[in-house]
């Protein structure tokens, strides 16, 4: 008795492995940026290799196949709800399957025993995460009840049962209080790891995002435009610069300038987001109120309409506490023009704002 029981606490430690390694899983993917449409089918591809492997072990552990919703269960709760309730669909086919294989058949009765058990599980899981507040002990109130139907149904489940442990009546307490223990130990595991991915990512966020406007810093346009590879298509860049912000700094103070440049960043934010490529595109902090943005030139019929729409929406609307009315200076460049190099296309947007300058304000140049 205490070599089996030795047996199933050591397949609770590999069960809860296999569940810590699906969620870090799940949790990676839902980090990713490839916008594969193949990407829906990874979750649940990885989840059926996690459940087929811990039904094997099971099974060669103590003779049984033991927790089969347990992974479905944690995933249900800390990755996402709506692709677990498909995972717990798949769990009944899976075993039906590792029992064709081990039995070598399958009746109706088992068939529709395992639906069942599918069935309530998804039932548990939807009421005590409504009516439960406590992600915890929801958690293990479905846990106790997935526990007590499994057993119920065991006689028409093959190899679902524990015969050894004890004794019939104490059996479910005992899969029960050793799959609460997995649970809590398995959650506890997770967010820590899902904690230091956050952090990590949001080092990564701060090494090439500018705090104060949320656009890329000047060190991811040194290495996207000044020392990246250059792009054999057709790219403009304007540098956009903000009128007499230096007036407004030397005047109200730093912390007035950054109100005013945080509001401009917003306004650029919304009026250039829905022509951006997110993946390949994007604004840049140059320098102080300096920006320069990175665009495809198929978005736009005449890039210079567009922007002078922005510099009449912007002559109209107030920035910072002392409601400024700015302007800004725009010069543009393609790199059609210089072999698809961006550093020679940005020098060329760059000189152009600056001769604007020189003969006022509020003007765009565009080369050609």
């Amino acid at each position: 008795m205490l070599t089996y029981l030795f047996s199933y606490l050591l397949l609770m430690l590999v069960i809860m492995n296999l569940a810590i390694s699906t969620l870090i899983s799940m949790q990676f993917l839902m980090y990713s940026n490839s916008g594969s449409r193949y990407e829906q089918w990874i979750k649940p591809i990885i989840y059926v290799a996690m459940l087929y492997t811990s039904m094997s072990v099971s099974y060669h552990f103590i003779g049984v196949v033991a927790h089969e919703y347990l992974l479905a269960l944690l995933i249900f709760y800390l990755v996402d709800k709506k692709q677990a309730i498909l995972l717990v669909i798949i769990t009944p086919f899976v075993r039906m399957l590792y029992m064709l294989f081990v039995d070598g058949h399958l009746t109706t009765v088992n068939v529709l025993a395992s639906l069942v058990v599918a069935g309530m599980a998804i039932f548990y899981m939807k009421v005590f995460d409504k009516y439960v507040s406590n992600q915890t002990l929801s958690m293990i109130l479905s846990e106790i009840f997935i526990v007590a139907t499994s057993l119920f149904f065991a006689p028409f489940i093959p190899h679902v049962v524990i015969y050894s442990i004890f004794n019939q009546p104490t059996n479910w307490i005992i899969r029960a209080t050793v799959a609460i223990i997995t649970i809590l130990i398995t959650r506890k595991v997770y967010f820590q790891v899902t904690n230091l991915q956050n952090k990590n990512i949001q080092l990564q966020k701060e090494v090439i995002f500018d705090k104060l406007t949320g656009f890329f810093n000047y060190k991811k346009f040194e290495q996207d435009i000044l020392l990246g590879p250059d792009k054999q298509t057709n790219t403009g860049i304007a540098v956009i610069d903000l009128d007499y912000f230096k007036n407004v700094n030397d005047t109200y103070g730093h912390e007035a300038g950054n109100k005013v440049l945080q509001e401009f960043s917003l306004f650029l934010r919304e009026r250039l987001a829905y022509k951006l490529n997110s993946k390949d595109l994007g604004i840049y902090r140059y320098g102080g109120e300096e920006f320069v943005w990175m665009f495809d030139p198929n978005n736009f019929s005449d890039i210079g309409k567009f922007l002078k729409s922005m510099q009449l929406e912007l002559s109209k609307l107030p920035l910072g506490d002392q409601n400024h009315l700015m302007s800004f200076s725009a010069g543009v460049s393609f790199s059609k023009n210089y072999k698809f190099n961006l550093k020679i296309t940005f020098d060329i947007a760059d000189d152009l704002v600056y001769q604007s300058k020189k003969t006022g304000r509020g003007k765009i140049v565009i080369e050609g």
